[in-house]
């Protein structure tokens, strides 16, 4: 009993330590979004303040970090660009943004329609996240070079016209933008720091310059950096508040920005669990996420959205409870008001640097869901590309949004009725169909489930959901009838293989009985087949209930490997 304080201090300098990491690298990070946008840089540092204390009270991940994200901030500068506003006006439109997407988040937690981003599929948010990662890299071209050719408004266009005009380029801006991005990649690939790298590339490139008086452009040649109590967020009046007036010129825009916080947030809940063992609810996590935006929109912050690599950086860190966001958020505040002149010290070729990066590090993290999209079949392939078009082409609001269009379209014509699984036990006279299935994989026999309806990814995380979870004191085996479906969804694959990963962890294991040659193709493609063990995918049977019967004895005879491996580890 008298270690449990020591064991609670720790857990509470986890929290502030990965507090710290999190608000040190939300600043330089703000502000490269801000840039992003178009909008004030210190809009971008404000995101990281309020909003994410507010969605670290609130939110059922208790380690979920609320603020602006690159796709976010690429997707609002779209809207604003298309509504005219200009001048002061671009700020207000941004925290009007704030309390309609406050509005919408805050809506689907409170009727629990958390579920809803399970419509958005697998390819068309890879082909959405693709393209944001190339907008990006191509975006930041004109700072990492020092040359931005004011005749040219296309990101694309401009990129291509700064490369292949080297003669115009700023050696000392070509110098730091290219060294920012030589050291973080070479940071990245170091083993303890990686996670640190960008951290540590903004700190050093900052203080080279400084130190060398190199003439390049900096975030205080951009906008006024305040410091002490006048760089808080506190409204001097009207202007500083959102605009109802705005609302009909910027509510598509929200919305699409809302579909954007749903799809990419909905990742940070399954990527990192609650550390006590409690079950976060998804909509929970969205009404956090709604209300971080609703109280940032009073005090000066754009749209958030669950930020997945600043949650990594606050996990990594060691942190274990809310209290890591509130720590997050008031570095960002100390940083803010005692150092504000460092903060406008910062080089542009710095941030162009550090947001190649993250563009590469989007494109990079993506390749997996690529390759299943495309492995799986032609139209998942089809969305993908047709989605990343878009977002080249088209403004980002629309893009997701036709991409959207395009993932409920492929449901109608897939789905007609939702799947389920179920629970088949044999009574000793013939198969029983049970609804409940247990919380828990049981010790001593197979847990039998039969898939039901069709497979399509809306019903797939769900159902997943529903599966047991695997008891690391003993091996458990879940044996799934998939019901003899003629496809497989890439979404599926992805939440299967999760599934499988996490069984193995726990020394369970899967038997999948009722797969024809098609999806065992695909299986193959994908590696899942290797991972899962050949003797352990079954074919379909055709008379009624072999399936069911060979997956049985299957799945006995592998719990009985597991046991028998995990005895003699044991011994």
């Amino acid at each position: 009993m008298g270690q449990a304080p020591q064991a609670e201090g720790r857990r509470g300098v986890g929290d502030l330590i990965g507090g710290f990491v999190a608000g040190l690298y939300g600043v330089p990070a703000g502000i490269g979004f801000a840039s992003l946008a178009g909008i004030n840089p210190m809009l971008g540092i404000y995101a990281g303040m309020l909003p994410v204390a507010v969605s670290a009270a609130t939110s059922g991940t208790v380690l979920l970090i609320a603020t602006l994200t690159s796709s976010i901030a690429l997707t609002m500068g779209g809207v604003i660009d298309a509504s005219g506003f200009s001048g002061e006006q671009v700020s207000q439109a941004a925290f009007t943004m704030a309390l309609l997407v406050g509005v919408i988040l805050a809506a689907i937690g409170v009727l629990r329609l958390g579920w809803i981003v399970n419509y958005i599929s697998n390819s068309v948010l890879t082909g959405f996240v693709l393209g944001i990662a190339i907008l990006i890299i191509a975006g930041k071209v004109p700072d990492i070079f020092g040359y931005d050719p004011t005749d040219v408004s296309n990101k694309m266009v401009k990129a291509l016209d700064v490369v292949v005009h080297p003669g115009d380029w700023s050696p000392a801006a070509t110098a730091v933008g290219l060294g920012t991005i030589v050291a973080g990649f070479a940071l990245k690939a170091l083993p303890g720091v990686s996670r640190y790298a960008l951290i540590i590339v903004v700190l050093a490139g900052t203080a080279i310059v400084w130190l060398l008086g190199l003439d390049v452009a900096l975030v205080s040649d951009q906008a006024t950096i305040p410091s002490g109590l006048a760089a808080l967020p506190i409204p001097g009046g009207p202007e500083d508040l959102p605009d109802p007036t705005m609302v009909p010129d910027l509510l598509v825009g929200a919305v699409a920005i809302s579909i954007v916080a749903l799809a990419l947030g909905a990742g940070i809940r399954p990527a990192f669990p609650n550390p006590d063992g409690s079950r976060a609810s998804q909509s929970r996590d969205f009404l956090a996420v709604g209300l971080g935006n609703l109280a940032g929109s009073l005090f000066q912050s754009p749209p958030v959205g669950g930020s997945l690599s600043r949650t990594a950086l606050l996990h990594d860190g060691g942190a274990s409870s809310r209290l890591g966001g509130f720590a997050a958020a008031a570095t960002v505040v100390v940083l803010v008001v005692f150092f504000g002149p460092v903060v406008g010290a910062i080089p542009e070729p710095v941030i162009g640097g550090l947001l190649f990066i993250v563009g590469v590090g989007l494109v990079r993290g993506r390749l997996p869901d690529t390759r299943l999209a495309v492995r799986t079949g032609t139209m998942p392939a089809v969305t993908l590309v047709v989605t990343f078009v878009l977002t080249l082409s088209v403004p980002l609001q629309w893009a997701i949004m036709l991409g959207a269009l395009l993932s409920l379209a492929a449901y109608v014509v897939g789905s007609a009725s939702r799947g389920e699984l179920v629970v088949a036990r044999h009574d000793g006279h013939g198969w029983l169909l049970e609804a409940d299935i247990p919380a828990e994989l049981p010790a001593d026999e197979p847990l039998v489930l039969r898939h039901q309806g069709p497979n399509f990814f809306a019903e797939v995380p769900a159902m997943v959901d529903a599966l047991p979870d695997p008891d690391p004191t003993h091996p458990g085996v879940v044996v799934l009838d998939v019901g003899e479906l003629r496809h497989v969804a890439s979404t599926a694959l992805k939440q299967l293989d999760r599934y499988e990963a996490k069984l193995s962890r726990s020394g369970g294991a899967m038997v999948l009985t009722g797969v024809g040659p098609a999806p065992r193709a695909v299986l193959a493609k994908t590696g899942l087949l290797e991972r899962i063990g050949e003797e352990n995918v079954l074919p379909p049977d055709p008379h009624l209930g072999g399936a069911l019967e060979a997956g049985r004895r299957r799945g006995q005879a592998r719990l009985f490997e597991l046991q028998a491996a995990r005895s003699s580890v044991s011994q």
